[in-house]
């Protein structure tokens, strides 16, 4: 029962985790991923 819970614990943690590197660095919209001076959208 206790491998169980810290199975859960580590899965939640490993969620969070990806959560704020996919949500910060990874889903940018096009205005913020393609911006350079010599390009307009």
């Amino acid at each position: 029962m206790k491998s169980v819970l810290i199975g859960c614990i580590a899965a939640l943690v490993v969620a969070i985790g990806a959560y704020a590197v996919l949500d910060t660095r990874v889903q940018q919209s096009a205005d913020q991923r393609f911006s350079t001076t010599s390009v307009r959208l």
